[in-house]
């Protein structure tokens, strides 16, 4: 089974932090050289953070009545 990375910002480069499992196999520490050949790079979709849209969720709301009762409960006058 593939792991997803993410791609990040590290200065002015783009980097992959490998995961410790995946290092540990290989044997990688830190300061370890590496060579990169054929480097396959496989994109995926990012994963939703809901599965609800918003306009689902609005989609039974009602506008608010024109006045409201309000409570002052902090330093919201002040």
């Amino acid at each position: 089974m593939a792991t997803v990375v993410r791609v990040r910002k590290w200065g002015n480069s783009l980097a992959v932090r490998l995961p410790k499992q995946f290092a540990a196999q290989r044997a990688l520490v830190d300061g370890s050289a590496i060579e990169i050949d054929d480097l396959k790079l496989v994109r995926t979709k990012p994963r939703r953070r809901s599965p609800y849209k918003l306009k689902d969720l609005l989609r039974n709301y009602t506008k608010p009545p024109k006045e409201m009762d309000f409570v002052p409960v902090g330093r919201e006058l002040a």
